[in-house]
């Protein structure tokens, strides 16, 4: 079996059908790891945490690790969910979009008054990579989407307002990733969502440095030849 195979997602119907105390497991895994990381956690604390028996762990899973791949697999499906239904998507600028984003990764946060419990992919990314292929594998591709599904309203969002304006859109939403990645790391470390607040901030600020001066001469372009062309037509 390839490693990159980890990458795979379900789909919506087979989270559902997921078996109840199975998922409870899954869900504990992700809480736990979250909060303490992947080698602080044990079999035990899952199980704790789950209200499930040890011989329940062991009829789904072989080992934390099983465990840990089926984490991922539903972290990243329920991510992914939260983020194609976010409200953002509805917006019809692609950079409307963009700066909708930024605000519901804030409020996914929790806002300024929280604290994030991280991201599962960063700190199994972090912990496992050097001894565990296939959870690097899996990180890689997980953050690569991320920075792709941005990628698509940046493009967009450049040929739109910004399309002479020299910047890759690829290179500034893995940017966002690594910010987004990063603060979550300051923030667990400084104990307040501040730095990831601000940090966010600092990128929108930085994304309207790359449109604003091209997008204000493509909107004062569109105005004057809309000027002239209401000029030129019949009273």
């Amino acid at each position: 079996m390839e490693a990159y195979q980890l990458v795979r997602m379900y789909t919506t119907d087979q989270n559902s059908e997921m078996p109840a105390t199975k998922r409870k497991l899954v869900e504990a895994g992700i809480k736990l790891v979250r909060a303490q990381g992947y080698n602080a956690t044990t079999v035990d604390d899952i199980c704790a945490a789950a209200g499930v028996t040890k011989g329940g762990f062991f009829h789904y899973f072989k080992s934390k690790e099983e465990l840990a791949k089926e984490a991922i697999v539903l972290f990243r499906e329920e991510k992914r969910l939260a983020y194609e239904h976010a409200p953002f998507r509805q917006l019809s600028d692609p950079l409307d979009r963009v700066h909708g984003r930024l605000d519901f990764a804030k409020d996914s946060a929790g806002g300024a008054a929280a604290l994030t419990k991280g991201c599962l992919i960063g700190v199994l990314a972090q912990e496992l990579s050097f001894t565990h292929p296939e959870f690097r594998s899996a990180a890689q591709g997980s953050f690569l989407r991320m920075a792709e599904d941005l990628e698509k309203d940046i493009a967009e969002a450049k040929s739109l307002h910004a399309p002479t304006a020299d910047f890759n859109p690829r290179d500034v939403a893995l940017l966002y990733v690594s910010i987004i990645q990063g603060s979550m790391i300051l923030a667990k470390a400084s104990e307040t969502n501040a730095v990831l607040m601000e940090n966010i901030e600092q990128f929108r600020r930085y994304v309207k440095s790359l449109f604003g001066s091209s997008q204000r001469t493509a909107r004062k372009t569109t105005r004057k030849s809309a000027t002239r062309a209401l000029a030129g037509s019949p009273g």
